[in-house]
This record gives C-alpha cells, structure tokens and sequence, in this order.
C-alpha cells in the first residue's frame, strides 16, 4: 500500500502526484511488478479526488512506468520494459516549454499531412465530433481543453500509425497541464473563436486531402498557440 500524503495545493496537482508515486517507485516501496491500489485507495491515501488520481495515473501510464489493462489494476512496470525518452514535469521554464512546443510542432505538421492523406471516413466523423465539442461554449473549460486535446488525437489516429499516435498522445498528456494553468489567456472571446478558427482551418484541408495544406494550417495553429500562451520559439522550421 502507498504511503499517505496529503497535498493541499491545487495548482498543477495531478503532476505533484505523479512525481510522489514515482519517488516510491524509484524507492523501492512500490516495486517492479507490483499492482497499485485501486484509484478510490490511493485517492485517500493521498488526500485527493479520484479525477486527480486517475489524471496522475494516466501520466504514468503514457510515460512508460505503469501498464494497465482490463479488469487489472495499474502494475509497476520492470525497468527493462519501461520508456527511455520521458518529459518531465518541469515546464516551469520558458525554455523546456518552448522546446516542447518545437517536438510538438514539427510532429504535428507531419501528422496533419499524413492525416489528410490517409485518412478514413471514421477517422472524419471523430475529428468533426471534436470539432464540435470544441465549438460549443465561448470559453475554454475542462471539457473545451479535452475537445481540444481529442481532436489531436484523431488526426495521429487518421495516420494509421500507432506510434504516432501514442508519442503525440503523450505529448498532448504532458501539455494539458501548462494549457489549463494558463487557459485563462482565452478569456476573450475573439481568442476562442480564432482558436475554433484554427481547427476548423486544419479539419477542412485534412477532409479535403490536401497535405500541404493541413501541413500549412497546422504550422500557423501551432504559432499561434504558443504566441497566445506567451511562448517564444527559437528561429527554425516553426519560427522562421
């Protein structure tokens, strides 16, 4: 059984989370092999909500250090088996953030052409489904970030390539955190509105098969993104 934390800060609390189980991971009192708690368990043993809990696990989970599957609880994976390219939980820094939005940008680029390239009639019904939870309020909350995240999530599925899929997967995991603490720069209503914009942008040029266009309308969404969160990429492919 975990050892008890109670964790009274709500700032980035999912993150915390993950870093304390992964101490007792890396300690030795959680190890390889073993099979966690369930989530309603470890929630109270770490003094937070069930949500939280699951969102930590899941970090874990896309960081290569839990495994789940069904009808078994998360397992502590053997080091062998486990991830070596891991991000962090430190984002803090202008630097480690603009690097990541480098990764994500220049994967992304190439997901968006392959996407319109390979692209299926279920993999257009998912992307114009996110599309519309995504235009339905005019203010980004949790369910507006989740839309958000689902609809990247599609157009790494559209390629057909499952690694795409997982590492953008994964990066759009260790990004959902930075994006909530700082969604309250889509306070207004014109930002939102060209954020919907932007995908709606990208979805017509995947639907319509035009590679180097969703290619292009990825690119500008990206700029866009990191300028709106305050981001200074470095002179590049991105930047120019």
């Amino acid at each position: 059984m975990a050892s008890s934390f109670v964790v009274e800060r709500p700032a980035g609390l999912p993150d915390r989370i993950a870093d304390l189980l992964m101490e007792q991971i890396t300690s030795g009192a959680l190890a390889e092999g073993q099979i966690l708690p369930t989530e309603t368990e470890l929630a109270k043993s770490f003094g937070v909500s069930r949500n939280v809990m699951r969102e930590a696990i899941a970090r874990l989970r896309y960081e290569g250090i839990l495994d789940s599957r069904q009808g078994r609880g998360a397992m502590v994976l053997p080091l062998s088996e486990r991830l070596t390219f891991r991000i962090g939980s430190g984002l803090g820094s202008s630097d480690s953030l603009a690097d990541l939005f480098e990764l994500r940008g220049l994967l992304e680029i190439e997901i968006a052409g392959l996407a319109a390239q390979r692209r299926g009639p279920e993999d257009l019904s998912e992307l114009e489904a996110a599309l519309t939870c995504l235009s339905e309020s005019d203010f980004f909350d949790e369910a507006k970030l989740e839309a958000d995240a689902r609809f990247h999530r599609a157009l790494a599925a559209a390629t057909g390539n499952d690694y795409l899929k997982g590492i953008s997967t994964y990066i759009s995991f260790r990004l959902k955190g930075t994006t909530r603490d700082t969604a309250a720069v889509y306070a207004s209503d014109d930002l939102v509105a060209q954020t919907i914009r932007e995908h709606r942008l990208i979805f017509e040029r995947v639907s319509a098969g035009e590679a180097e266009g969703a290619r292009a309308a990825m690119r500008a969404h990206i700029l866009h993104a990191a300028e709106r969160l305050g981001v200074r990429l470095k002179t590049g492919v991105l930047a120019g």
